[in-house]
C-alpha cells in the first residue's frame, strides 16, 4: 500500500469446517504518512561564525508523530547535514556546536547556502522546506 493511502472496504469473515460467518462491520482506514513540509524557515541574525534558523513544525497525524528534524547545509561549497532529535525542535544554529555532527563555527565571510529543513517520522522524511542562503559577517562586531 502506498503512504498516505485511503483503504476502504475491509471486513472479516470466519472459515472453519462447519462454513463462513456473516461478514463483519466494514471499516476502513488511511495508511500512515510521512510529515509534512516544514514552513516558513528564515533566518535569524547572522553573525560572523552563526547562523541562526526557526521555522514552524508541520502539522502531524496523531498516529506518527514527528521525531526528528534533518537540517542541510553548504558552506563555502561543502555540503553539511545535522540531524536532531525530538519533536520539539523549532530551530538551529549553524556553527553553534549542536545536532548531530555538531556543527562547528563557520570562518568569517562564509557562503552558506542550500540552507533547508526536513521533518522525520517513523514513516519517512518529509519534503523540504524552502531553500535560503546568507553570507556570515567578514568582521567581528566590536
Amino acid at each position: 500500500l502506498a503512504k498516505g493511502a485511503a483503504v476502504t472496504g475491509i471486513d472479516v469473515r470466519a472459515v472453519n469446517s462447519v462454513g463462513t460467518s456473516a461478514i463483519s462491520n466494514v471499516v476502513g482506514t488511511t495508511t500512515l504518512n510521512v510529515p509534512l513540509p516544514v514552513s516558513n524557515l528564515a533566518l535569524g541574525a547572522v553573525s560572523s561564525t552563526t547562523v541562526p534558523l526557526s521555522w514552524t513544525a508541520p502539522s502531524q497525524d496523531s498516529r506518527v508523530v514527528i521525531t526528528g528534524w534533518r537540517v542541510r547545509y553548504t558552506v563555502d561549497g561543502v555540503s553539511h547535514a545535522a540531524v536532531l532529535t525530538g519533536s520539539s525542535a523549532s530551530g538551529f544554529i549553524i556553527g553553534g556546536g549542536t545536532g548531530s555532527p555538531a556543527s562547528a563555527p563557520l570562518p568569517l565571510g562564509a557562503v552558506v547556502s542550500d540552507i533547508a529543513v526536513r521533518a522525520v517520522n517513523s514513516v519517512g522524511v518529509a519534503l523540504i522546506s524552502n531553500v535560503l542562503s546568507t553570507t556570515t559577517l567578514s568582521v567581528v562586531p566590536s
